[in-house]
């Protein structure tokens, strides 16, 4: 049984009093921030966080890796200041996008530091940086899973925040829609509107897409597709696996064995070999692993597949990309203006 789904039983009303106080805690530390009994930085340029209230996978990464694909395009250098939980985001994060500044500190002001001396990129990103207070942001971005919206505080549930620090974000997104009817969407919405009074709360929404399955073997790639009726395992270290499981379902795959791993749990050849021999869930067929778990699988392991996923919005993808886009204006405006000089050296056309 999974540790959410404990919770949910006599172990969470146990712990209730326990996650009532670290809900209280939580709130103080925010308030003493506000009210500058602890100090917190502003960053010299522009900076957007991505985080949630949940300790649980939320699809943060997909949604930062939408946010690099889009500042990207948009001809934007970017900064990315990361906890860095074992290295696997880092990895992906560099694969994907390699031109852009990763900086992997579990002190954002530090690794703010760090990141300038190596250059000044037009846009900072944090990642997971909803709790992160010493630093301070233009724009906070809260990503909620569809499929565990609400809950008890650690460590009578999983969630980090009471759900009235939603009130602190600029924008609420909504993940994994395509796992819930849009009746359970109605409903959280409305909660999530209750909780953030007078604020705008637009409902936006998106899902994790499959992109193409991987071998990690010779890095081919085939098309999702291509699995369905595919005997497979399924093997992750990620904060949410059943979503993982969902998603292989729904390509069509029949899961003959499950290895379930703590979120951002290391892999040793060790358990690969173990995997492989069928030892661990009695299966030697193909194993099939998230993105994050193939990074720390050494490449060229056989009979062993990443798939490889993107965010993709439902609804509400333009109010996302406007945050991304006033973000990224004063730095645009900083590259015209010389060009506009040159071609009117005089100022006549102001």
């Amino acid at each position: 049984m999974s540790l959410a789904k404990r919770l949910n039983g006599p172990l969470g009303t146990l712990l209730a009093p326990l996650g009532w106080l670290y809900g209280a805690i939580a709130a103080l530390r925010v308030h003493a921030y506000r009210k500058g009994w602890k100090a917190s930085k502003r960053p010299p340029l522009p900076t957007l966080s991505i985080g949630n209230i949940s300790a649980g996978g939320t699809g943060k990464t997909p949604l930062l890796l939408e946010a690099l694909r889009w500042l990207e395009q948009h001809d934007a250098t970017v900064g990315v200041l990361s906890r860095g939980y074992g290295g696997d985001e880092g990895i992906l994060l560099r694969n994907r996008f390699p031109r852009v500044s990763l900086v992997e500190d579990p002190d954002r002001r530090r690794g703010l530091q760090t990141l300038l001396r190596g250059g000044r990129p037009e846009v900072l990103l944090l990642d997971d940086g909803f709790q992160h207070l010493k630093l301070q942001r233009d724009v906070d971005v809260v990503l909620m899973d569809a499929t565990c919206p609400f809950g008890r505080c650690l460590p009578a549930g999983l969630f980090r925040e009471r759900l009235a620090a939603l009130a602190r974000a600029d924008l609420v997104i909504l993940s994994r829609v395509d796992l819930v009817n849009q009746a359970t969407r109605d409903t959280i919405w409305q909660r999530v509107a209750a909780s953030r009074p007078g604020l705008p709360t637009p409902e936006v929404e998106g899902r994790m897409a499959p992109s193409v399955i991987r071998s990690l073997k010779d890095q081919s790639e085939q098309n999702c597709r291509g699995w369905q009726g595919k005997e497979v395992g399924l093997a992750a270290g990620i904060g949410n696996p059943d979503s993982f499981r969902v998603l292989a379902e729904e390509l069509g795959m029949l899961v003959r064995a499950e290895h379930r791993l703590p979120d951002h749990h290391p892999w040793t050849p060790e358990l690969v070999e173990k995997l492989k021999r069928g030892e661990i869930g009695g299966w030697k067929g193909p194993w099939l692993v998230t993105e994050k778990d193939a990074v720390k699988i050494d490449s060229g392991t056989e009979d062993f597949f990443e798939l490889l996923v993107d965010w993709e919005f439902v609804s509400g993808a333009e109010d996302f990309h406007q945050h991304l886009a006033a973000l990224h204006l004063p730095a645009r405006a900083a590259r015209i203006e010389p060009l506009w000089a040159a071609h009117d050296p005089e100022g006549k056309g102001h």
